[in-house]
């Protein structure tokens, strides 16, 4: 009897998830008395064979592994006791770009079940292809969350304990961000990736939401009677089902997080998850069918409803299509696309993925590389910089950025816009590869346009005697003050001010001193930044003289000129002569005598550009140095002389200066 081995296998394909690859063939034309499959793995030049049934789907034999090696090509052939058959072709899967993410509870021994977290190639994959081999990914819970690049998921290992794993490279090991913990079920990563929030179930049944740093932490508790968190694109705000009125509400995502507003029409709904671009919620109905409706509320657009109910829901990384997982009668789940059209209808739901009545499919969402924002200040200066990310996408991308609905332009990272106006916006970043695939990224944001307002606090004065003047002056703003700028400008008492001078600039100290000197008039004005640069109008000026000398007077016959350490600047003119006069030409709206008043002090008249202008009375019980006397304010701007006359003969008059205000 002549031996006959079997011939090859018929129609071998392969496809690739990102972390394993799955093969698939139709036996060959004489498979009876088949004793196997033998897969041939080469990886440069090695080769490896891996001796197996396989697993039928439907008229195909169906072969996976949980490793996937760039290069690697892998070829089947078929065994019987007569030895190995021809070996197919050798073939290598297409590069991967895009993955169904999902878990996968499977029969074991004794009656019980396991669940792991797995990938279905897309297109064409029939098998759930673990993420490993072994580890902990293969004792998880039913939810799992993709990351906002798309490369990675988190997910529950027992419900005591909270994991994070990439799922764009083979091998990668699970990072660990909670233990000890109980009760950990459905999970949310946030749009920017710092934050992940998830449901912790309760011993009375109820859930509360707590939220830990992506990187790992002590995590906090954001609030109770709530379940199934997503988030909204400003990262700050998540959406959760209300436990008492069946509400989606918008919750603040902090501890103790404030609830702001229940979303109107979401009354029976379950599984919610935001858009890519933040236009729409997507959830399940209470008919059981896909439901789309506006991210402020309103009446949702249903799709194909079902008999069986939906256990999970979730965007294409485009937001044009809805994963759903829906159970079947008898037993497993089914997996479906539903488009969404611009105005948020579902359309006809087509099946891409179906496991045995035997078999659970968990929560199913879209994983691979795609375009992500970082994390960004929820409220920006006018001058944005907002940075993001396209690692691992395919190149070369078309990338466009679009601001507030405007036109979408081609954009790098950071996109960047100069002068946008205050108030709420967003910004949308779309990557498209060579053959097509899109994905979205979305952020809100608020430009805070608003200067600071600038004060000063001290140095409400005329004027000063001192050499030297402190000012002290502060500024509120929302988003916080900066630093200051601070400029004076100089007046003499015979002419106009000159231009500014800088005394300080972005300086963080709230008060200045300035050297000043006698016969000038100073005028001080002060301007605030905000920490996003900011800046607001110069603050009204405050102004202030320091008086000239007396020695800067011109005296007449009767006046004598002393020195004393009591006097201003340290000398005074003094007089008893009736008539003697003290002159000096000013430019001047307001004046200042400074003298000696005393209970001996006699009088003195003023005259502006030779008119009487009123008299000044020094008598005083008690005797004051360095007394300020403010002169008759001048009828019309003084450009001319002032003129003191001794008026009290033999009596005491003590001149020690005279201050010129321009302001």
């Amino acid at each position: 009897m002549t031996e006959a081995v079997p011939s090859v296998p018929l129609a071998v394909k392969a496809v690739g998830t990102f972390t394993g690859v799955e093969l698939r063939w139709q036996p060959p034309a004489d498979a009876d008395g088949l004793t196997g499959y033998l897969v041939h793995r080469t990886v440069n030049g090695t080769e490896t064979t891996y001796p197996t049934w396989g697993s039928w789907t439907g008229d195909e034999v169906a072969w996976s592994q949980s490793e996937r090696i760039a290069g690697a090509t892998y070829s089947v052939s078929a065994t019987s006791a007569d030895g190995e058959g021809p070996v197919s072709t050798p073939i290598t899967p297409a590069p991967t770009t895009e993955a169904i993410g999902l878990t996968h509870t499977v029969p074991v021994e004794g009656g019980n079940y396991r669940t792991y977290a797995g990938q279905v190639a897309v297109p064409g994959g029939t098998q759930v292809v673990p993420l490993a081999a072994d580890g902990p990914t293969h004792v998880i819970g039913g939810s799992i969350a993709t990351s906002p690049d798309g490369r990675e998921i988190v997910f529950a290992k027992g419900q005591e304990s909270l994991w994070r794993v990439r799922t764009d490279v083979p091998g990668a090991t699970p990072v660990q961000l909670v233990s000890g913990s109980t009760g950990i079920y459905r999970m949310a990563w946030s749009p920017d990736g710092t934050r992940i929030v998830y449901e912790r179930l309760q011993p009375d049944s109820s859930s509360c939401l707590d939220m830990v740093a992506a990187t790992g932490g002590t995590p906090v508790r954001i609030g109770c009677h709530l379940l199934m968190p997503t988030w909204l694109p400003d990262s700050q705000t998540i959406i959760a089902k209300d436990q008492f009125q069946g509400l989606l509400q918008r919750i603040q995502a902090r501890a103790n997080g404030a609830v702001l507003s229940s979303i109107a029409g979401t009354q029976q709904a379950t599984y919610p998850e935001v858009s890519p671009d933040g236009r729409w919620i997507g959830f399940v109905s209470g008919g059981n069918a896909p439901a789309v409706i506006p991210v402020g509320g309103g009446s949702p657009k249903l799709g194909e409803a079902g008999e069986q109910q939906l256990a999970s829901i979730a965007w294409s990384p485009d937001g044009a299509k809805l994963l759903i997982n829906r159970y079947v009668a008898h037993g497993g789940n089914v997996l479906k696309v539903v488009p969404v059209d611009a105005a948020g209808q579902p359309g006809a739901a087509v099946n891409v993925f179906q496991r045995p009545w035997d078999e659970r499919l968990g929560t199913a969402a879209w994983q691979g590389p795609r375009v992500a924002i970082k994390p960004t200040a929820t409220v920006n200066g006018p001058n944005v910089s907002i940075p993001f990310t396209t690692t691992g996408m395919a190149t070369p991308l078309t990338v466009t950025c679009q601001l507030d609905g405007g036109p979408a332009t081609a954009c790098t990272s950071p996109y960047t816009k100069t002068g946008v106006a205050g108030g709420a916006h967003v910004l949308q970043v779309k990557a498209v590869e060579p053959g097509g695939r899109a994905t979205v990224a979305v952020r809100s944001f608020t430009v805070d346009a608003v200067a600071p307002a600038v004060r000063f606090t001290s140095g409400a004065f005329e004027l000063t005697k001192a050499a030297s003047v402190s000012l002290a002056y502060a500024a509120t703003d929302s988003s916080g003050v900066g630093s200051y700028d601070v400029r004076y400008r100089t007046a003499t008492y015979l002419a106009n001010f000159g231009g500014y001078v800088n005394a300080a600039s972005a300086t963080k100290a709230t008060s200045i001193t300035l050297n000043v000197a006698a016969g000038n008039e100073y005028c001080v004005s002060v301007r605030a930044r905000d920490v996003f640069g900011t800046v607001s109008a110069w603050s009204a000026e405050r102004c202030f003289s320091r008086p000239m000398d007396d020695r800067a007077l011109t005296a007449t016959a009767g006046w004598s000129r002393g020195a004393n350490g009591v006097y201003y600047l340290g000398t005074v003119t003094s007089s008893g002569a009736n008539g003697a006069s003290l002159t000096r030409t000013v430019q001047a709206k307001r004046l200042y005598l400074i003298a000696t008043r005393c209970g001996s002090c006699g009088s003195v008249q003023v005259y502006y550009g030779g008119r009487s202008a009123g008299t000044i009375n020094l008598n005083n019980a008690t005797t004051q140095y360095q007394a300020v006397i403010a002169l008759p304010t001048p009828a019309a701007f003084l450009s001319g002389t002032v003129q003191l006359t001794v008026r009290s003969p033999a009596m005491t008059h003590q001149i020690d200066g005279l201050a010129v205000r321009r302001t």
